[in-house]
């Protein structure tokens, strides 16, 4: 009998993608956008959209998008990586009053939609659903419209919302979906450098949880929301279990709506074990993606656990000759070319490329347990130093820091292939309860070698053996 999974029972349509835009006071050439959208065409090849001074076109390629000038004052683009729903979620999406382009996943738009039930809505898109939602607080203040929105978006988003006279760009408060702009005139923003390079101005990041707000020749930075500081009220480890427990069942339910079959980034430790074998309990066709040296200790681990749940395994073995053929794409993918940098990036960008080759659209992770969690081996210096309490804020600073390298570079490493990446333990109430759990109980002195109590021990409850889950 096949197992139902929660995607077979609801239609929705779900969209990535790369997003770009200008906006002016003086007529800009619309040749900047096509090209801007041409540089990010990889992170949405299915289909593109285009909109200018108030008309919108879409297609599947550049070439579809016709206006009647050559000019203009305000454009917004995307160009579309289809996950589910056909072309009926090509954007940009127009409103009654306002337009937007919209990168990323609002995990909870069907419950937000029963709140808009008035709104008249022409797809199951949750980009349209954003969209209503952020007019029905507009009244003619655009940013406090998007800051009156951002609180209820459960989610990983960049977007840029106009109402014809204000640009307004907005992301969400952990950074997992990036985005830039250009200091000065004309403004220029997009989901990757690489679209900006020709562009006039320094190149800048939209900082997680921040609204940029564009008019009149000026752009303002506003707060726009950020996940608030929980107080630390869980003591025992039974508690801490049962919270973490639901908090992470909930964060795979919404990430795995509408799915058959993913890929997950694998390397045989806790935290992508735990993510693998959570999709497989769900009833998921997965596909386990491991990068290493042939008989390294880290490649038997990943084969021996993969084999012990029952995951299937996709095992790619370092050469020099597969990273020298390689190596230009992963720098010119990541826009850096620090040592560290490339390094990190070439067993990552290498699993993304076979599983695209395989046809996934999205790949699944076990990225910010570590942070969740107290991982890392330094944070028992901490300890050792500072205390637990110290611990804790470290924990915090190193959540609010992930998006400076680890996730806008695993960001442009996956739609560089147009893979999404979906990281559960990024679910907005996971963090929430992971940093209500005392830190002791996820590390409990400088001598502890394991680290991530709390998650190991919700590893064998899942049915994870303990040879795995430590």
């Amino acid at each position: 009998m096949p197992v139902l999974t929660l995607g077979m029972l609801r239609k929705e349509v779900l969209t990535m993608c790369g997003i770009c835009g200008f906006i002016d006071d003086d007529d800009v050439p619309l040749s900047d956008n096509l090209e801007m959208l041409s540089r990010i065409r990889h992170r949405g090849p299915d289909q593109v959209g285009m909109y200018l001074d108030g008309e919108t076109q879409v297609g599947n390629e550049l070439a579809d998008l016709s206006f009647g000038r050559i000019c203009g004052h305000l454009s917004l683009a995307q160009s579309r990586l289809e996950i589910t729903g056909g072309g009926e979620g090509v954007q940009p999406i127009t409103g009654e009053i306002l337009t937007l382009v919209h990168n990323g996943e609002i995990y909870n738009h069907i419950e937000l939609r029963k709140l808009l039930q008035h709104k008249e809505m022409a797809s199951e898109s949750d980009s349209e659903v954003l969209l209503h939602l952020i007019e029905e607080y507009y009244d003619g203040d655009l940013v406090k419209a998007v800051q009156s929105a951002m609180p209820l978006l459960d989610g990983m988003y960049a977007l840029a919302v106009t109402d014809g006279r204000t640009l307004v760009l907005a992301r969400d408060p952990i950074g997992k979906k990036p985005l830039y702009y250009t200091e000065g005139f004309p403004f220029y923003f997009a989901s990757e450098r690489k679209a900006l390079v020709k562009r006039s101005g320094d190149i800048k990041r939209l900082l997680p949880g921040k609204i940029a707000e564009v008019r009149n020749g000026r752009i303002r930075i506003h707060d726009g929301y950020e996940i608030e500081r929980t107080p630390i009220e869980i003591n025992t480890m039974s508690e801490a279990l049962d919270a973490y427990e639901t908090a992470f069942d909930r964060s795979m339910d919404k990430r795995t709506y509408g799915l058959d079959k993913v890929g997950v980034l694998f390397s045989g430790g806790i935290d992508s074990v735990l993510v693998a074998h959570a999709l497989r309990l769900r009833g998921l066709n997965v596909t386990c993606y491991t990068v290493g040296t042939e008989g390294s200790p880290d490649i038997e681990i990943a084969k021996k656990a993969a084999e012990e749940l029952g995951l299937a395994i996709n095992v790619e073995y370092l050469t020099e000759s597969l990273i020298r053929d390689n190596l230009a794409d992963i720098i010119g993918s990541i826009e850096l070319n620090g040592l560290l940098q490339v390094e990190v990036a070439i067993p990552m960008y290498l699993a993304v490329k076979k599983c695209s080759q395989e046809g996934h659209k999205i790949m699944f992770s076990g990225q910010a347990a570590d942070e969740l969690f107290a991982g890392y081996t330094w944070y028992r210096d901490v300890i050792k130093d500072q205390g637990h309490l110290v611990l804790h804020n470290k924990l915090w600073e190193d959540i609010d820091r992930l998006y400076e390298d680890t996730l806008e570079r695993e960001d442009r490493l996956s739609m560089a292939h147009s893979v999404e990446i979906r990281v559960p333990f990024l679910d907005r109430e996971l963090i929430r309860t992971a940093m209500r759990i005392a830190p002791h109980l996820k590390l409990s002195n400088e001598d502890d070698v394991y680290g991530k109590r709390v998650h190991r021990e919700l590893s064998m409850r899942k049915g994870i053996p303990r040879e795995f889950a430590y």
